[in-house]
């Protein structure tokens, strides 16, 4: 079993193309290539935060496996990713998926930008400033040159700091402002990474006809990021459709019948048959993604590969232990 600590997956990564790797996998290139579970969530009494575990079984990778999530309020998220051979059943990989959490939604979100964006975008719009609107950044930058990105967040002294650390690190104008509905009337494109709370964000009337919003903070039921006039008004294309629908903005969405699989196509549709995806320039697309085990595990096969290659990682034996299968044994005759 290979374990592989988040300071190596790192170094290991940072020249790595995600995007392109990451998209090969998540356009299902072989039929029933996916199962993949709902995630099971249960919150710690006394408001301790809470688990999540993310189940699935990808077999255009070769793996199946989990990622669990803990996280507490006070002493911040921890991220765990299991691997298993569905050759040999063996675990081969346990890896520390902070990064790849990061990364996977963002590379997942540059994917959409690269097949939903206006022809024409020119500008883009960060909302946030944390290592999720970051890595957002960063990967969306892969796909799409913009002649100027504006980011907004609440706090001042986050926002100039990401202005200066990005636009050094990805040669881009950036841009930072503190009136969000400015930031969004402007915007061909949105990438969302907010801390979501109980009230939407992103408003429709605050958002131009032809833009592509980009929206991955709500993920949990009580937790909104857009709003249903948004919604309602544009092309909406999603992740996963089943795990859309149970976060805050999907529950709200379905509540107005909104989210048949008829109105609202899966990303994986889009690659396979791009006229699934924007029909026009003049029209507004929103991409909701809330993360799943599917992206978690095509971007965590990547990684074992370039760690297997490069020779990197610690390597423990034997674990777990396996328990052979014991044939029946006929009675002995009397």
């Amino acid at each position: 079993m290979l374990l592989l600590r988040d300071a190596v997956i790192r170094d290991l990564m940072a020249d790595a193309d995600v995007v392109t790797g990451l998209e090969r996998m998540l356009s299902r290139p072989t039929e029933g290539a996916l199962e993949l579970p709902p995630r099971i969530t249960m919150d710690v009494s006394g408001a301790r935060g809470f688990h999540r575990l993310m189940p699935v079984i990808a077999y255009d990778t070769g793996y199946a496996g989990y990622k669990a999530m803990n996280y507490h309020p006070v002493h911040g998220v921890r991220y765990v990713i299991a691997m298993t051979d569905l050759e040999t059943g063996e675990l081969v990989a346990m890896l520390d998926a902070d990064w790849i959490t990061a990364f996977r939604t963002a590379a997942t979100a540059a994917i959409a930008v690269k097949h939903l964006a206006p022809s024409n975008a020119r500008q883009v719009t960060v909302i946030g400033s944390g290592t999720q609107a970051r890595a957002l950044l960063e990967a969306s930058a892969t796909v799409l040159r913009p002649d100027r990105v504006l980011v907004c967040s609440r706090t001042v002294a986050n926002r100039e700091q990401f202005a200066r650390d990005l636009s050094t690190r990805l040669d881009l104008d950036i841009e930072p402002i503190g009136d969000t509905t400015a930031a969004l009337k402007s915007a061909d494109v949105v990438l969302s990474a907010i801390r979501a709370g109980s009230e939407p964000v992103i408003r429709g009337d605050a958002v131009r006809e032809g833009a592509l919003v980009c929206g991955i903070s709500s993920v949990r039921p009580q937790h909104r990021e857009v709003d249903m006039d948004l919604w309602s008004r544009s092309r909406v294309v999603v992740d996963d459709l089943p795990h859309v629908r149970e976060s805050g903005d999907g529950l709200a969405a379905t509540e107005l019948h909104l989210t048949s699989e008829q109105e609202v196509k899966e990303l994986w549709q889009v690659l396979q048959d791009p006229a699934q995806g924007r029909r026009s320039d003049s029209e507004r697309v929103l991409f909701k993604s809330v993360g799943t085990a599917e992206q978690d595990i095509a971007l965590a096969a990547l990684v074992v590969r370039r760690a297997r290659e490069a020779g990197i990682g610690q390597v423990i034996e034997d674990f777990p232990a396996v328990r052979p299968i014991q044939s029946r044994r006929r009675s002995p005759q009397r």
